[in-house]
């Protein structure tokens, strides 16, 4: 038996409008940002964002601080709209993301739609013996590796998550996801017919599905977007 309709966002660039890992870091400290966007060839980010963190806060950044530059970070009106329509028609929203708990919570807390997420499926954030916050990859270092011969992090793969949310919460008439970066390509492959894929244009994912092999292996009918008036538009149609 079916349960209704899923919507599906990916956070950073898709349901908000900027990189909240790179965002906060910035606003607290351009030098920070620079100093570690450096070593991405060599660390894997979330470990580059654990270190950037301890180190702001190694330096005095409160995290008072974090919250303040958060809260202020770019959510469209329309986004938010969205949202509220789609839970007000009982849609199960899902965020799959990998930002990480801690600022995804703030950030849906500053702008009161905290209690219109269902489930928020991302790096875990926690605080360690000195009172620091961290993040640590949602599938860690030590963990077996998650074997996607896809584009997936390492430290997640978004596919196997939302096969497995599908398995536990539905199936649903329809499922909607929204995403930009080339990790939101495993969960699209998911997707059936009926389903719609809202790819970012001009980001990782838009150019990945340049390839024509690539995007025939998607079932879902792909809009591309740059504004969330479009989404906003596609949902009131297909999802409402």
């Amino acid at each position: 038996m079916k349960v209704g309709n899923l919507a599906v966002f990916d956070f950073d660039w898709s349901l908000i409008e900027q990189d909240s890992d790179q965002w906060t870091i910035a606003k607290l400290s351009e030098d920070v940002l620079q100093k570690y966007m450096g070593k991405r060839k060599e660390v894997q980010w979330t470990d580059l964002v654990d270190q950037a963190i301890c180190e702001l806060q190694d330096n005095g950044i409160t995290l008072k601080q974090f919250e303040q530059v958060l809260g202020t970070i770019p959510f469209t009106p329309v986004m938010i709209a969205t949202l509220r329509a789609l839970k007000e028609h009982g849609t199960r929203i899902l965020i799959l993301s990998d930002a990480n708990t801690f600022y995804i919570e703030t950030i849906l807390k500053a702008y009161d739609v905290h209690d219109l997420i269902d489930d928020v499926i991302t790096n875990p954030a926690y605080f360690d013996e000195k009172n620091r916050l961290r993040v640590n990859r949602r599938i860690l270092a030590s963990s077996p590796p998650h074997q996607c011969p896809r584009t997936c992090a390492v430290n997640i793969c978004k596919g196997q998550e939302l096969d497995t949310y599908i398995k536990a919460h539905g199936p649903f008439e329809k499922v909607m996801y929204v995403g930009d970066g080339k990790n939101d390509y495993c969960p699209g492959l998911y997707l059936r017919e009926g389903d719609r894929m809202f790819v970012r244009s001009g980001k990782a994912l838009a150019r990945y599905l340049e390839d024509q092999q690539v995007v025939a292996a998607i079932k879902a009918k792909i809009t591309y977007w740059d504004s969330s008036n479009v989404v906003a538009m596609a949902v009131d149609s297909e999802l409402l």
